[in-house]
């Protein structure tokens, strides 16, 4: 559901007490409500839900004519939550006619005599189902957005995307302009300048703090349990916040089935299973488990002069929804997952990782007379990793953690069939724990618990047939420091004919949460929140596009950006594990500003059999700290000049080809400019060193690839099943990843680390 986010961009010295930030958030709402409409008659208004499953239907088409006088009629499309409102109606009975494609149309007679009456409607799915509703429902949906710079992608868009052994709804998403990865083996993503950090992943609402298996080669979401995933680019609106960049929303199915049912796949890598049944008169429960079986194969190849690691992730997913009759909705969900590996480097010397989250979250909604939807949350969120490594007889730990528990709470007002008003708190309290050890001592035992309290407010409002804006405020406070801050956001929507629609937004964003990755695998990344001793790193950001359909099977776009950022820090590779030092100002090189900006290019063919896009990304992305390359301007490594994507599927009959293409600007590196030998003095040798060059200033290779598919379904024992063979990197180009200077080889060439070969993949999939 929508919610309301207020923060707005300023330093502690723009909003000084507790006061102006409550004040401004109160003065929106009140100012929201004097300018709507106040003439007010008798209003109709209510819910539509699925018979079967409880779940809010959108775009229903309600109708109410009034018996008495055909002439007097009024209609209106169900929002996303289902509600729908008829307003200036006489007193009197009704009908009340309503129609959904996919569902049997209805016929209701409604007495209206109250200011507000309530009236739900429960609509039965048709057992027949007329092509083209996903279609029918994305244009309409597509007018109703005011927001530029959003995709959404719903489950069988995922499924068709090209993959390695399974469905990867954050995989898919890399192929969209804008979205680059961090490499092949990383769900990590660069997305409009932004580093992996800077990008907000939800699941369900709730924060993942590292979302990757097998160091990023897969997501932590299983495939089978999503149902879409949404992506704003940038200019996110107000109910989203705590990131500068970018926010991922992945939705996880619903249980609806009334009997227990079921999808298993297995391939050459993974193997998952997903069951959903009936729990009593109005529950429903589904339940999902992965795992990955390599270590046969590890073992089989394993030798003496050829050490490979041994290696296993699982993960689980439950979830349980109650479905009432008045609209009431409770919904429970939980996640675990693990990731485990050992390598064996000699026979006294080995590395050990292990890196997991753990999801738990619970919500209630409710609908009441007067058209306010409530919505009340408690999740808990924690990510930990944990990583030995033992050389001879020194033992070497580290280990972070992080624990999120929040508790939320939403109020949607449908003030009029034209304007929407929703407000929500959101409090949350963390606990960061950061490690290190070396040979059993500890050199940082780091512990924070700050604590959050955020409220927004949001007022979407169709100001014309054409014209739509989004208000939005979100208020901040957080403990470590006493900041409170503002955001604000804006975003306008024109529609222009039938076929054209211009979008504009804008909004201010801050971040505390820091990332300290590393060039390998995200398993060594760890997390530290901005403190006392520094600014949180703040964004403004705008955005402009054009969309353009033809019809509902073509759409093209066109978005430019611009983000303005400051406060912004990188790691200082000088900090020492001196725990007595271990803040933001000792671990960060602060004070940093930067910007971004860029062109986007959009094609997309959504129907027939053959569907696909095609995107370019024109983009630049630059930094400048003090402290870093003489004070001197430079790019990040995430700036890519070029970024083209391309997906294509083709159906014919049972079978179904799939293509990706990708080609990038290769990544930037510091390369060295010269080598230089420093004499200790204390044993009189000499060492060689590195003289780095420009930060940034060279480039490793662009980087390309295509990905191939191809699937069959067939019948197994009754059951639809699909077979499925796969290549990743079908021509095998080893595509460049970083580089390190070897001193020993007395030169300034680096070596150059390189991506995955080809890799294929062969499985199969039953839903019983």
């Amino acid at each position: 559901m929508a919610k309301w986010s207020v923060e707005a961009g300023a330093d502690p010295t723009v909003a000084k007490s507790h006061a102006s930030v409550w004040t401004a958030l109160l003065l929106l709402f009140v100012g929201s409500v004097c300018l709507a409409p106040i003439a007010r008659a008798a209003t109709l208004t209510g819910q539509v839900t699925d018979s079967e499953s409880g779940d809010a239907l959108d775009f229903v088409n309600v109708v109410a004519i009034l018996i008495a006088d055909d002439n007097q009629r009024k209609g209106a499309s169900s929002e996303p939550d289902g509600v729908y409102r008829l307003e200036s109606l006489r007193v009197g009975t009704y009908r009340l006619l309503s129609s959904r494609i996919g569902y049997v149309a209805r016929e209701d007679t409604v007495r209206v005599v109250d200011p507000v009456t309530r009236f739900d409607v429960r609509m039965i799915e048709d057992a027949i189902q007329v092509g083209g509703v996903d279609v029918t429902a994305d244009r309409l949906a597509k007018e109703k957005e005011v927001q530029p710079s959003v995709v959404e992608i719903g489950r069988e868009q995922i499924k068709s995307l090209p993959s390695i052994g399974e469905t990867d709804p954050l995989k898919g998403i890399q192929f969209l302009p804008g979205v680059q990865a961090a490499s092949d083996i990383s769900t990590g993503l660069y997305i409009r300048g932004g580093g992996p950090d800077q990008t907000l992943v939800l699941v369900d609402e709730v924060p993942i703090y590292n979302p990757t298996h097998a160091f990023g080669f897969f997501s932590t979401f299983n495939g089978d349990l999503v149902d879409g995933v949404k992506l704003y680019k940038g200019a996110y609106p107000a109910e989203y916040g705590g990131r500068l960049g970018a926010v991922v929303d992945v939705s996880m199915r619903e249980p609806e089935s009334d009997e227990v049912t079921g999808t298993a796949g297995i391939s050459t890598i993974t193997s998952r299973l997903a069951l959903e049944g009936r729990a009593g008169d109005r529950g429903n429960w589904i339940v999902g488990v992965r795992r990955t079986f390599l270590e046969p194969f590890l073992s089989a190849i394993r030798t003496e002069d050829n050490d490979i690691p041994s290696y296993y992730f699982y993960d689980l997913n439950a979830g349980y929804k109650w479905s009432g009759r008045g609209g009431d909705k409770v919904k429970a969900t939980a996640y675990t997952g693990r990731d485990n590996l050992r390598f064996d480097l000699d026979e006294d010397s080995y590395l050990k990782l292990r890196w997991g989250n753990t999801v738990l979250s619970t919500s209630y909604s409710h609908i009441f007379a007067t058209a306010f939807l409530t919505e009340m949350s408690l999740s808990v969120s924690e990510y930990e990793s944990k990583n030995e490594v033992q050389i001879f007889t020194t033992p070497i730990q580290f280990s972070n953690r992080i624990l999120d528990i929040s508790l939320r709470g939403d109020v949607t007002y449908e003030w009029s069939s034209d304007r929407r008003l929703t407000a929500g708190v959101l409090g949350s309290t963390y606990e960061f724990e950061f490690y290190q050890e070396f040979n059993e001592k500890a050199q940082v035992d780091y512990r924070k618990k700050p604590h959050d309290v955020s409220a927004f407010l949001q007022d979407d409002w169709r100001i014309s047939e054409g014209l739509r804006m989004q208000t939005g405020l979100r208020g901040r406070y957080f403990s470590d420091g006493s900041r409170y801050l503002l955001e604000p956001r804006i975003s306008l929507g024109q529609k222009v004919g039938d076929n054209w629609r211009i979008k504009a937004a804008g909004g201010v964003y801050h971040q505390y949460l820091q990332l300290v990755s590393t060039e390998g695998f995200s398993a060594g990344d760890f997390y530290l929140p901005i403190d006392d001793t520094a600014n949180p790193s703040r964004a403004i950001q705008g955005v402009l596009g054009v969309e353009y359909e033809p019809s509902d099977d073509y759409q093209v776009a066109v978005e430019t950006y611009y983000t303005d950022l400051s406060d912004i820090v990188a790691f200082d590779n000088r900090a020492t594990g001196d725990s007595s030092e271990f803040d933001a100002e000792s671990i960060f090189v602060t004070g940093g500003t930067g910007w971004a900006s860029g062109l986007e290019l959009f094609a997309e063919k959504r129907t027939g059999d053959v569907t696909g896009w095609i995107g370019y990304t024109l983009g630049y992305t630059r930094r400048t700290f003090d402290e870093l390359n003489g004070g001197r301007e430079f790019p990040p490594k995430y700036d890519r000049r070029h970024d083209i994507n391309a997906i294509a599927s083709w159906k014919r009959g049972k079978w179904t080809y799939g293509m990706a293409f990708v080609y990038g600007t290769g990544q930037a590196f510091t390369p060295a400019s010269a080598l230089y030998t420093v004499r200790n003095p204390a044993d009189g040798q000499y060492e060689v060193l590195i003289l780095p060059g420009e930060r940034n200033s060279a480039r490793l290779l662009p980087y390309h690839r295509v990905d191939l598919s191809v699937s069959r379904g067939f019948s197994f024992f009754g059951s639809d099943a699909k077979w499925m063979f796969q290549l990743f990197n079908a021509y095998s180009r080893r595509n460049e990843w970083f580089v390190q200077y070897d001193t020993e080889d007395l030169t300034t060439s680096p070596q150059v680390f390189k991506m995955l070969p080809l890799i294929p993949s062969i499985g199969m999939e039953v839903e019983f």
